[in-house]
């Protein structure tokens, strides 16, 4: 699990996102890219698992192939890629590149609701990216969206930390175990060692407070809800997030009860008004 350094410049954040975001989905290929925060540019300044360097650099403006519409929405999309070199009007080179990717997922990783990088995850095979990958995926933005928001409130004020877990010793420990899968060659304990690894990092996220004042709902609450936005049906939903549809369901009636509302559409319009959803 990456954290960013005290001073907020991508360094090699960006690397251990893209780096982490693979491992976790088994994706052929992982993206990282930055937002200027005037033009509103992306700039593609991390690759994990690339055959070349042809990535780096790359640029999209906003609403720009499908980097550039997730900067410009402020939403995740799911979009096929042609995997030939592509550009722009004007000559400027989209992100794209010759890597030859099929799927792609692109994700804004936001703070106080401003995208200030895009994840990318892609495929090379015709075969789509798996429901699993993108809910993981999903977990994994969120994870550092709350990790960003932690770094940033506690360079704004002298308060003193409202959780009780020492992130830095975790992303310690985080690179160990990175460290010595490396060195080992057995699947099974590198298998072993990766469900370590996502276990410490999912709890880290479930430890972590809530990002704004506002913020009643639970992880698993806001996974569902965020599912029913994208207009996933309960037996939907409970597929993604590898559960059933009861549960599904009584995760529902939590949410309506919390937000004061009796319908999914009204959920979703008062998470959003909230800003608990995009």
């Amino acid at each position: 699990m990456p954290g960013p350094r005290d001073d907020h410049v991508p360094g090699d954040f960006l690397a251990k996102a893209a780096a982490r975001l693979r491992e976790r989905t088994g994706a052929d290929l992982t993206l990282a890219g930055q937002v200027h925060p005037r033009t509103r540019m992306l700039t593609i300044r991390s690759v994990d698992g690339a055959r070349t360097d042809a990535c780096l650099g790359m640029t999209a403006a906003p609403g720009q192939g499908t980097g550039g519409r997730v900067v410009a929405l402020g939403l995740h999309l799911l979009d096929g890629y042609g995997g030939n070199s592509g550009r722009a009007s004007g000559g400027r080179r989209q992100v794209s590149c010759s890597e030859r990717v099929r799927s792609v997922l692109a994700m804004p990783l936001r703070l106080d609701g401003r995208v200030l990088y895009v994840l990318y995850l892609a495929q090379r095979t015709d075969k789509p990216i798996s429901p699993a990958a993108i809910s993981s995926a999903l977990r994994y933005v969120r994870q550092l969206e709350s990790f960003l928001a932690q770094t940033a409130r506690r360079h704004q004020t002298d308060a003193p930390r409202r959780w009780d877990v020492d992130e830095r010793a975790l992303v310690q420990i985080d690179g160990e175990l990175a460290q010595l899968s490396g060195e080992i060659t057995r699947r099974p304990a590198k298998a072993r060692i990766a469900a370590i690894r996502d276990l410490l990092a999912d709890s880290v996220l479930e430890a972590m407070p809530p990002q704004e004042a506002g913020h009643i709902l639970t992880r698993r609450e806001l996974d569902v809800l965020g599912l029913v936005a994208e207009g996933c049906s309960n037996a939907e939903a409970a597929q993604r997030l590898a559960v059933s549809p009861e549960t599904v369901k009584a995760y529902l009636r939590n949410i309506h009860s919390k937000l004061g509302v009796r319908s999914r559409t009204q959920a979703v319009n008062v998470a959003r008004r909230s800003g608990l959803l995009p």
